[in-house]
């Protein structure tokens, strides 16, 4: 079998740990079939030197066709502008790669816009969706009929979670259609490891205290909830508040820590490479994801196997992960006491006494793989 995958969510040669999800499980699932990777950049985002058209990852060919974006105005247009920005590559690409199926990783505008050319080029169209498109589509309401129709016309819909897939049959999906499959985790990275070795690897105090955020700096993932709730912990200098990441959020979010008088004890680590995070996960003592709404969060999933002790809002498919208070802890999304208070419980329970196996990425792949079949 010969798949083509269209997706925006995937690494490229200016923002190398974009989506790592997504790379290691098309990884993963180019050794089953033979498959290349369309991942659209829109215009004016990057020049040609600092992206290029074309570029191999990982042995996988991925082509960046550009499309064009209005950032803030005409939404509703970015299903047709993502069709327009692809279809030129799509064609180029089945003269040498007759491929059999299209996978669209993401519901808006990438299913939209892959769903128009699967139509006219008469091949299987799947889809894809990890949460966010999803769940904040209702915010948009114009794209509420897009996904819908993009969805409709697909042969399969693969779901990372149940409360996703509850979300898409809501929507008039049939329920046959749509399949759950989780992430994985590369288990040859994402392992315990002794915490005092990590913490001098990384430069932290043996004797300190640690909580760990990874994640991008925007408003759905809820890191001012988090350093409100840290400002409501315990004052002693030694524990510190450890934020992996970059995004718009960042001046704000200095400015809350400065102005809850926490800014020397909340520390902006900067983005770091993805085989660097096992490190940082096996040196804190509590990892915490304070998202407002999430599909299948790979990087709890990534701190269980790790060993740390977890604490994520109670949203999306974290339910379907931590589903025994042995897991770890879930708080209200959104609620500063109550995360705080689930901090709290984790920072003073003992350490757990083995990691929780994740699903590695090959056996989540061989389930994307069935679907096609």
């Amino acid at each position: 079998m010969k798949l083509l995958i269209v997706t925006n969510l995937f690494p490229n040669a200016k923002e190398p740990n974009r989506s790592t999800f997504n790379f290691q499980q098309f990884t993963e699932l180019s050794r089953l079939c033979e498959l290349k990777v369309v991942a659209p950049i829109p215009f004016f985002q990057y020049s040609d030197e600092q992206v290029p058209l074309f570029e191999r990852l990982g042995g996988i060919d991925v082509y960046h066709p550009r499309y064009l974006v209005i950032p803030k105005t005409g939404r509703c247009t970015y299903g047709l502008a993502f069709f327009i920005g692809i279809w030129h590559t799509l064609k180029i690409v089945q003269r040498s790669f007759r491929y059999d199926a299209i996978l669209a990783a993401w519901a808006y505008p990438d299913a939209v816009g892959a769903a128009l050319a699967a139509r006219l080029l008469k091949k299987k169209f799947f889809v894809k969706v990890h949460g966010s498109d999803i769940n904040l589509a209702g915010h948009y309401w114009s794209r509420v009929p897009m996904i819908k129709w993009a969805l409709s016309r697909a042969d399969g819909v693969i779901a990372v979670s149940q409360p996703l897939k509850k979300k898409i049959v809501a929507m008039g999906i049939p329920q046959e259609k749509v399949v759950v499959i989780s992430n994985g985790v590369d288990t040859g990275k994402f392992f315990p490891r002794p915490k005092d070795a990590c913490r001098e690897q990384i430069g932290l105090s043996p004797s300190g205290r640690y909580i760990l955020y990874v994640g991008n700096f925007s408003a759905v993932k809820g890191v001012l909830y988090l350093i409100k709730a840290f400002a409501l912990l315990d004052t002693a200098p030694d524990l510190k508040l450890l934020l992996i990441g970059e995004g718009e959020e960042k001046v704000a979010l200095v400015q809350l820590a400065r102005e809850l008088g926490v800014d020397e004890r909340v520390i902006f680590a900067g983005r770091k490479p993805h085989q660097d995070i096992p490190v940082w996960m096996s040196a804190a003592d509590v990892f915490c994801l304070p998202s407002l709404n999430e599909g299948c969060p790979n990087v709890v999933l990534e701190a269980m196997a790790c060993g740390a002790k977890v604490v994520a809002s109670d949203v999306g498919g974290v339910p379907d992960i931590i589903d025994t208070p042995e897991k770890g802890w879930r708080a209200r999304p959104q609620d500063p006491e109550d995360l705080a208070q689930c901090l709290n419980a984790a920072l003073n329970a003992p350490a757990l006494a083995h990691a929780t196996r994740a699903m590695s990425w090959a056996e989540s792949a061989a389930k994307v793989y069935a679907i096609f079949q």
